[in-house]
């Protein structure tokens, strides 16, 4: 369950409507059922960049969590080298069920990206919601089959050579995809990136941290490799940049 439910500033509002309607997976139910599952729900209010849960702070799942508005930011460790993968989950979805299906979740965080509503359903209620009605489990393949498809769609660039390395190393691959030919002040050729993308944005197509992405850029820029153009950059040393793209 989503801990700090209920009271406090996290209570709900009256002008918030306790409805399941919207709720993606749920969509083949009758009012009727979707109303007591209302009932049974633990609801609460969250705000923007407000943390619902942190498994490694001690807060547990405990069944599955609704997003009746707003949306969420799920993150996840993966591997030895402190690589986190991002996941937004927006209204209308879900998370907590991989926990109920077997799938280990250690170190998952969650964190409001807006103002919003979340709708929290026991482990137990919402297998035996599974095992009786057809819909909704045949919902949750869909899903997931979907996400599949998506994965391979785009390459799945999460496991694909281009994020081999480390952080910074895919950082620095990036940045040269993103750019393209500029000729310097000094008329010697070099590299521009007309806009760059936020470093939340990078991180999550990275597979590593807002954190990470920071100090690569502000390294090439402390190096003079690269002098901030807002809201680009420009990389007049190619092939320094280059080099640190290689492995050491």
């Amino acid at each position: 369950m989503v801990p700090g439910a209920g009271s406090g500033r996290n209570a709900m509002t009256d002008g918030q409507a306790r409805t399941l309607a919207g709720i993606g997976i749920l969509a083949g139910l009758p009012q009727r059922e979707l109303s007591l599952l209302a009932v049974e729900c633990t609801w609460r209010a969250v705000a923007p960049n407000e943390i619902l849960l942190n498994l490694m702070q001690g807060d547990t799942l405990g069944g599955v969590t609704f997003v009746v508005s707003g949306g969420v930011r799920l993150a996840r460790s993966v591997g030895d080298g402190g690589r986190v993968i991002y996941t937004d989950v927006n209204a209308g979805g879900q998370f907590g069920e991989r926990s109920i299906f077997g799938i280990a979740e250690s170190d998952l965080t969650v964190v409001a990206r807006e103002e919003g509503l979340v709708a929290s359903l026991s482990e137990a209620r919402f297998l035996d919601l599974l095992s009786r009605e057809e819909s909704v489990s045949r919902s949750l393949l869909c899903q997931y089959a979907k996400l599949l498809r998506d994965r391979e769609v785009s390459g799945l660039r999460e496991s694909a050579p281009a994020v081999e390395g480390t952080g910074a190393q895919r950082v620095y691959g990036e940045l040269l995809a993103l750019a393209e030919p500029h000729k310097n002040v000094d008329g010697r050729e070099g590299l521009r990136i007309a806009k760059l993308p936020r470093h939340r944005e990078l991180a999550a197509r990275l597979d590593t941290t807002e954190e990470v992405v920071a100090r690569a850029i502000a390294d090439l820029v402390r190096e003079g490799i690269a002098v901030r153009d807002y809201p680009g950059l420009i990389v007049g040393d190619r092939t320094a940049l280059l080099s640190l793209c290689q492995p050491s």
